[in-house]
């Protein structure tokens, strides 16, 4: 394979969600929420090194970031940084909305007040809930609705992925509902994980509530 082909190959993954963490060297891809609404998307890859370079990887990157902005506006979308180191690649993305992730990824992401997210069509009322302290629960039983933030994102067959939120996490979708793993990693964190042999190879929807 020539090293320019594979660099496409490996951006294309990379940008689909291969692995996210937000500390440097993390083996998992992160994507973490910001309070002013923006959101960071660190990208971990593990590549082989005889079929690409790191700087045709950043070239690639920086021009689909320079073609997103061209049609959706200036800084729309940050290429912060793109570094490898013993076969691993690490890309960091910012985006100034979800909206943004979501056009830049073509994958699902919302995140705003969770009495907004039944008006954008998701169907909170049939998600089954599950507490940090493993109690169930659905969406009529959550007191003071208006005071809690939801993010709902896709994942896809075989990706692991962290999803830090700037508050308390309160309530996570449970996993036996999703056919995906999803679990408190930390007060503000979720993990999930997406079963290559999981569903029916199509994107599925998590539900994070925090505050």
């Amino acid at each position: 394979m020539q090293k320019g082909k594979a660099a496409l190959v490996i951006l294309a993954a990379a940008f689909g969600l291969i692995g996210c963490g937000q500390d440097r060297g993390a083996e998992v891809s992160s994507v973490s929420l910001g309070k002013d609404g923006t959101i960071t998307h660190q990208i971990v890859g593990e590549l082989e090194q005889d079929y690409y370079e790191a700087d045709e990887l950043r070239t690639l990157a920086e021009e689909r970031v320079a073609a997103y902005c061209a049609d959706h506006g200036d800084d729309r979308v940050e290429l912060e940084s793109v570094e490898e180191k013993n076969g691993s690649v690490t890309i960091l993305l910012r985006y100034a909305a979800d909206q943004d992730y979501s056009g830049f990824n073509h994958r699902e992401l919302f995140v705003g007040p969770l009495t907004e997210a039944g008006a954008q069509g998701y169907p909170l009322e049939s998600v089954a809930f599950v507490s940090a302290d493993g109690e169930p629960t659905e969406l009529g039983f959550m007191e003071e609705q208006d005071r809690k933030k939801i993010a709902v994102i896709a994942t896809k067959p075989s990706e692991d992925l962290i999803v830090n939120t700037y508050g308390k996490v309160l309530y996570i979708n449970q996993s036996a509902m999703s056919g995906l793993d999803v679990s408190f990693a930390g007060n503000k964190s979720v993990r999930i994980s997406y079963p290559e042999d999981a569903g029916s190879g199509e994107s599925v929807l998590s539900y994070i509530i925090f505050e």
